[in-house]
């Protein structure tokens, strides 16, 4: 069933000006919502048919202006025929845009739009994903419209990421993923129709992730490693992996901690982690003081200052991998391998899923129990102690 639109001139008396005009306005109803756009014109009352809604052709000034308002509602009307035609979603929001100064809302700039307004709520890195995914789009459908996107067109463009920019299932999720929060926004704002979803029946595969983490045992052999003094720089990222493994914190949260985030009494980190704007709290192990106390012995603590090394991500990975080199294992290690770590020996150490969740800053528990590595002596020891635990009660 297409969806009824209509459109009309209307006097809005409620805004009457100093010298008697009243502004006219235009009706418009889309299904069942409707709305009123200023025209930009204004009429005096005596000069206004309201039967008709539409300006006296006493003048020639009226008649002209008649002209104008039955020719801007022609071609509105024209405009959502088009629309309808080709199959793209009837919504106020596009029916309004028709009067905008750009009467086209396209879909690729409602994207970089929306980029921006996410400045203030998503990570510089979350930015350029969604800015990177806008530009390969653009390659795939350069003309793409809201009415362009169906599961059809999602599943070209999955062969397009596949075919011609030979990316791997982890790269096309992350292309998916943000396509499909780009839709959604669009949904909740009104430009885009809730059904059918073209991610409804599309599943977006994930890469299976290797979450490379270190034992206890590996850990230690990383803090007892021997770095020369003069390679101050394997040292610092040596200090920054470590900090991460005892706190399980993200490279961004790490470099962007502050003093003003470190309590005593308990001894704890409260931060609002930058992924998720969640505020997490980490009691910190003797382990972690010492490398706080480390960079803080000889510094003013400022609260807004920061407390350990800047150096940027790369130049860490690039440099954890000779720490790891000399520290003998032999396992890819990233710096992000670091806070699975933390989570899987928290896991080891039997602490409860939950507080593992909180510790981490999930949202859900299902990210939580991705550390959760189960193996048969798990299960058998699991037995035994509930068998224990029957034997107790007799």
């Amino acid at each position: 069933m297409k969806l009824t639109y209509s459109i009309k001139a209307v006097l809005r008396p409620d805004k009457i000006k100093a010298d008697g005009q009243i502004p006219i306005y235009y009706a418009l109803r889309v299904g069942p919502t409707p709305t009123r756009i200023p025209s930009g014109k204004s009429i005096l009352l005596k000069d206004w048919q309201v039967k008709d809604n539409c300006p006296k052709k006493n003048t020639k000034a009226n008649e002209l202006l008649n002209s104008y308002l039955n020719k801007r509602m022609s071609a509105w009307n024209v405009y959502m025929l088009e629309s309808q035609m080709m199959d793209k979603p009837i919504t106020m929001s596009m029916a309004k845009a028709f009067f905008d100064e750009n009467p086209k809302v396209t879909f690729y700039k409602f994207f970089a739009e929306q980029i921006e307004l996410w400045q203030e709520e998503k990570a510089q890195g979350t930015l350029n994903t969604y800015k990177s995914t806008l530009n390969v789009l653009k390659q795939y459908d350069p003309k793409a419209t809201f009415g362009d996107i169906n599961l059809t067109w999602v599943q070209k463009f999955d062969i397009f990421l596949s075919k011609v920019r030979g990316n791997t299932t982890g790269g096309k999720f992350t292309r998916h993923k943000c396509l499909k929060s780009i839709i959604n926004t669009a949904i909740m704002k009104g430009f885009m129709p809730a059904a059918p979803h073209p991610y409804k029946h599309f599943k977006i595969k994930a890469a299976k992730g290797n979450r490379s983490y270190l034992t206890i045992q590996e850990l230690q052999q990383v803090v007892k490693v021997n770095l020369p003094e003069e390679e101050v720089m394997l040292e610092k990222v040596k200090d920054l992996f470590l900090f991460s493994a005892y706190t399980g914190l993200r490279y961004s949260d790490v470099q962007n901690l502050q003093w003003m985030h470190i309590s005593s009494n308990p001894d704890v980190i409260k931060i609002k982690v930058q992924k998720t704007s969640s505020e997490i709290t980490i009691p910190l192990t003797a382990s972690a003081k010492a490398i706080l106390d480390k960079y803080g012995k000889y510094c003013i603590k400022s609260p807004t200052a920061t407390i350990l090394p800047q150096i940027s991500n790369q130049v860490v990975n690039r440099n954890l991998k000779l720490v790891i080199e000399r520290a003998r294992i032999k396992k890819p290690v990233s710096y992000h391998s670091g806070r699975h770590s933390f989570a899987s020996q928290l896991i080891e150490a039997g602490t409860n899923i939950v507080y593992v969740q909180k510790l981490l800053g999930h949202s859900s528990i299902t990210d939580t129990m991705i550390y959760s590595h189960i193996n048969n002596a798990d299960i058998h020891s699991s037995m035994d102690n509930l068998q224990k635990m029957y034997q107790q009660a007799i």
